[in-house]
């Protein structure tokens, strides 16, 4: 016999993992939104900034792996970010690479400094047992 979902929250241990992961992401997110709101930037765009200040140079594939993001998010947020004069992109090559313009480096660091303050505020709050959590969890799922 098959379950139904009124079944399934009835269970003294119910935990759906999809709609807990969702809400928790949702959570932590508009903690560092809190931070980038006076800043005008999304969370993708940020770390857009973030990994380019640690890295220097990607290619758009590289930049979109390592951030797990939507191919056309990346393009969308790398137009915007070029047009901006906050990126630039080397010439002449198949794939070519993507880098932080002066002005981009600047504004990376205000993202970092902004960024500091949600990792305090969510390392404050999920202390040293939570953030374990998630690292456990990291290594299961990735």
């Amino acid at each position: 016999m098959k379950k139904d979902i009124a079944s399934y929250t009835q269970e003294k241990d119910f935990c759906c993992p999809l709609g807990l992961l969702t809400l928790l992401q949702r959570k932590v997110g508009k903690m560092f939104r809190s931070h980038f709101s006076d800043l005008n930037v999304t969370n993708s765009q940020s770390s857009i900034f973030l990994i380019l200040l640690k890295m220097e140079e990607l290619t758009q594939s590289d930049l979109g792996k390592l951030l797990d993001l939507e191919r056309s998010t990346v393009c969308r947020d790398l137009t915007r970010l070029v047009d901006q004069g906050y990126l630039y992109k080397t010439k002449g090559t198949k794939s070519p690479l993507i880098g932080l313009s002066k002005k981009g480096k600047e504004f990376g660091l205000e993202i970092f400094q902004e960024w500091e303050k949600g990792y305090k505020q969510t390392r404050d709050l999920l202390g040293e047992d939570g953030l374990e959590a998630l690292k456990n969890l990291e290594k299961k799922l990735l």
